[in-house]
């Protein structure tokens, strides 16, 4: 059914979106230098006073009926308009782009902004910043306030929005799909993995999804990296907007050039749901949120931009203290609106799959056609039957594509004349083959362990007894349930470790430590994937056996990683350096470096193994060495609490000791 201002232009496609973008993005006085000066939100207030003073207005008649019903109450237009209740008691839109209210005091008054908005449906005049009557600009807010009013045409008459109606038809959405790529160490601003929603077609298919468009919430940020970045996403600093952009771009993006595994959930809403939230998402565009790394970020948004279509669905409300994109996905799940799962592997995945199919004499071959060409490999080549090279010819292809794009960090869609001549020397031969059959992981991200853990154990060292509590917000560590995680990666923010010491002849509570970051990135590196591991760890941890002294340290550094293709296997080494600053120190400081080596395996479905070993030389005082030599078994399932046995021998401050811990952990 199609809503009553939307009017058919006939056939369009990409120009459509392509338009709707560039427009929202331009400034008003690019779009009409003829045009009348903007409405200011005050003028709207002005208007309700003037058209409601006038006998017999319509306007009247609507407010009367909003007044009886209290509409401003009800959940859809509180969340058309974002709001959220206040620590104070008050109300307050989360949108703080000012130009989003019709109101004044829109901004914290649903009652008023409701009023201004009815009396801008009377009007064609522009306002901020899209030049658009407010009709055109808020198509969903017409929408729901005619589905409750039944607004009569004669007496408010429906205006032409050519570009709203050019923009829906262009996309054609019928159902909707929330897209997550999988976590990406080496991106700040992806550490956690992404989400974004795609707009699908009635007669979308697997292989044309790319071709439908998506909506991403992302902060405004010329550089995603850098401290200087993650400051500003933890403050607030950046404007956070939606953007309505084609998929293939965004799967060249994830997929191609940062190489990561697309999970997609197709959501369980009806077209005419998926319309209404197109059309919010066509509100939304213009405006911008205060964005912020742990709360207001891109998966949290993309709920609230759904909400208004799911009125007995409280899905922002689902959250505590941070979201992560993950978070959203069981939110989905659990209030039963996931209606496909779908798996889509990475480019590098596809690499490996393609490697297991071959023995070690054509996996080599291939790496020296890459390396060398292939007119200097032709006669070795000939050697294999027809459907082998055929098997070496795909492998060398697909990791030349693929290195072109990860070395240069650009997608270049024309073919290089190494990757022509491969490419027809391989159509010589006349065999078909499709993709490889990757498997899909056997759990799901939202099926892993939760983010937040809580530890209890007991323990002993050379000198006494203690009990350990300890706290994680979030993510996810070696020893935690592997599955639904990747198994070379490792990131804990806000760690915290206390201990108490019944035998002391003070009973006394200690910090053992207090990690703001901790990344473990171990990828490992063979002939064809030569990937630099990396750790880094800052905070502040204990100096001496019994806690009795702490210090600030921040420690890291680059190794190499080698292991097994499924990860399950996995070992490493570091050259670290650390920098520390105590009163415990000689000079108040400490600045040391060594190597740490690590091996971690997965025995058994749901076990898991760590030996580490570290030394760091002081380059001053080499009575503040320090060393590891630790082991850790764990036991659990993504469903359950991790039953964990530790321990170690250390030096510190206070010389060699031994420390044996059993632990379990609860992920909530």
């Amino acid at each position: 059914m199609r809503l009553p201002f939307l009017r058919t232009l006939g056939p369009s496609a990409a120009p459509g979106c392509l338009f709707f973008c560039l427009y929202l993005a331009c400034p008003p006085t690019a779009l009409a230098t003829d045009a009348p000066p903007l409405l200011q939100t005050e003028h709207l207030d002005k208007t309700v006073q003037r058209l409601s003073a006038t006998p017999d207005h319509y306007l009247i008649e609507l407010l009367q009926q909003t007044e009886e019903k209290r509409l401003w109450e009800r959940p859809v237009w509180q969340r058309l308009m974002h709001y959220k209740p206040t620590l104070f008691g008050g109300i307050e839109s989360q949108v703080d782009g000012t130009d989003f209210f019709l109101s004044a005091s829109g901004k914290n008054d649903p009652r008023a902004e409701l009023r201004a908005t009815l009396a801008g449906f009377f009007t064609p005049i522009q306002v901020a910043p899209t030049g658009l009557s407010p009709q055109c600009r808020f198509p969903a807010r017409y929408f729901w306030l005619n589905s409750q009013l039944n607004f009569d045409p004669k007496r408010l008459p429906v205006q032409a929005c050519p570009k709203f109606d050019f923009f829906m038809d262009g996309i054609r959405p019928h159902g909707i799909t929330v897209v997550f790529p999988a976590e990406h160490p080496d991106s700040p601003s992806s550490m956690f993995g992404h989400t974004l929603l795609r707009l699908d077609r009635a007669d979308q298919t697997s292989a044309t999804r790319m071709l439908d468009y998506t909506i991403n919430f992302a902060a405004e940020a010329e550089d995603s990296s850098g401290v200087g970045y993650a400051i500003n996403g933890l403050t607030g600093t950046f404007e956070g907007r939606f953007r309505v952009i084609p998929y293939y771009m965004k799967l060249r993006e994830y997929a191609q050039m940062e190489s990561r595994d697309i999970w997609e959930y197709r959501l369980k809403l009806t077209a005419e749901q998926t319309r209404f939230i197109t059309m919010h998402a066509w509100e939304m565009v213009p405006t911008f949120y205060d964005y912020y790394f742990f709360t207001e970020n891109c998966a949290y948004h993309l709920l609230s931009l759904i909400e208004p279509a799911l009125p007995e669905h409280t899905l922002t409300d689902s959250f505590g203290s941070w979201v992560l994109p993950v978070d959203i996905l069981r939110v989905l799940r659990s209030n039963d609106l996931v209606e496909d799962v779908r798996y889509y592997p990475s480019r590098y995945r596809t690499i490996q799959a393609r490697r297991e199919g071959l023995d070690d004499n054509s996996e080599a071959l291939a790496l020296t056609i890459f390396n060398e060409g292939l007119q200097t490999s032709s006669d070795r080549l000939q050697q294999f039957e027809a459907g082998q090279q055929a098997d070496i010819l795909d492998l060398a292809y697909e990791y030349r594509r693929y290195t072109g794009i990860t070395s240069s960090g650009v997608f270049d869609p024309a073919l290089s004349d190494d990757e022509q001549a491969l490419l027809l020397a391989r159509s010589r031969l006349g065999i078909v083959r499709g993709a490889p059959q990757v498997a899909p992981p056997q759990t799901a991200p939202d099926e892993g362990h939760l983010a937040t853990r809580l530890g209890l154990g007991y323990g002993i060292n050379d000198a006494e007894r203690f009990i350990q509590l300890d706290w994680r917000a979030v993510y996810h560590d070696w020893l935690d349930p592997a599955a639904g995680h990747s198994s070379g990666y490792a990131l804990a923010f806000g760690s915290l470790a206390t201990r108490f010491y019944p035998d002391a002849e003070h009973r006394r509570l200690r910090l053992r430590q207090l990690h703001i970051v901790r990344i473990d990135n171990m990828e490992p590196w063979d002939a064809f994937f030569r990937r630099i591991s990396w750790r880094v760890v800052t905070g502040i941890e204990s100096l001496t056996q019994n806690d009795e002294r702490q210090g600030f340290i921040l420690r890291g550094g680059p190794g190499v990683s080698i292991g097994t293709r499924d990860k399950r296997l996995l070992g490493y080494g570091l050259l670290e350096a650390e920098i520390g600053a105590t009163a415990a120190y000689a000079d108040n400081a400490r600045l040391a470096a060594g190597p740490a080596i690590g091996l971690m395996a997965s025995p058994g479905e749901h076990w898991r193994l760590r030996l580490t070993a570290s030394y760091l030389a002081d380059a001053r005082d080499r009575q503040q060495d320090s060393a590891r030599l630790e082991a850790g078994l764990s036991w659990g399932t993504h469903a359950t609490p991790s039953l964990r046995l530790s321990g170690g021998r250390y030096r510190q401050l206070d010389g060699w000791y031994n420390e044996a811990q059993v632990s379990l952990k609860i992920y909530f």
